[in-house]
């Protein structure tokens, strides 16, 4: 299938700005005003644990940089850089340092197709081989800016954000049936195996 692209580099198509420049350990304070985004709740699926975001307490001398709705954010450190498209985060919520926040500034990307873009083979080829350091791979913001990216038209991006959507689903029901099996066959055994029969 021939289908027309522009081919752009990210930094061309979006602001990438680095996480909230914590010092050291981010602090927990439970009921603290702001909440953060750590490596551990990026899925690809969206945000993980949401409600049960660490809080705590920002020093910061200038205003923060909040995460929004729509943006794409990119794991910075470790062997897996993921992205993930934010739905409708809470208020009064930042993303650690070892992360990117990337936001869309073209009208022609749809970030639900640039998320999707970056966790392809293509893409997370370039970020691996880019990656540098031994023991814990990291991400210069210079090297992410330069990703180069294939943008075809906006019904096309659509149909493949709704396909990609549609192929997670069929995931999530086929590993919930998966599942329901491993607990049903579980439970046999148990059965069986301390003599009640099956």
């Amino acid at each position: 299938m021939n289908i027309l692209t522009r081919i752009a580099l990210l930094g061309d198509v979006a602001s990438i700005r680095q996480g909230h420049p914590f010092r050291g350990a981010i602090g927990a304070i439970p009921g603290g005003p702001v909440q953060v985004i750590q490596l551990k709740n990026l899925c690809a699926d969206g945000l993980q644990d949401r409600e049960h975001l660490l809080r705590t307490v920002l020093r910061a001398r200038k205003p923060p940089e909040w995460v929004q709705d729509q943006d794409v954010l990119i794991a910075a450190r470790g062997n897996h850089p993921m992205a993930m498209l934010l739905r409708a985060p809470p208020e009064s919520t930042v993303c650690s340092p070892h992360m990117y926040m990337v936001r869309v500034n073209t009208a022609d990307l749809l970030p639900a197709f640039l998320a999707w873009q970056l966790n392809q083979r293509a893409a997370q080829a370039y970020l691996h081989q880019q990656a540098a350091g031994s023991r814990q791979q990291s991400l210069r913001k210079a090297v992410v800016a330069q990703l180069p990216l294939r943008i075809p038209s906006l019904p096309q991006q659509q149909r493949i954000v709704a396909i990609a959507q549609a192929v997670r689903a069929e995931q999530r029901c086929l590993e919930a049936l998966i599942h329901n099996r491993q607990q049903e066959i579980a439970a046999v055994a148990e059965q069986v195996l301390q003599g009640g029969g099956a």
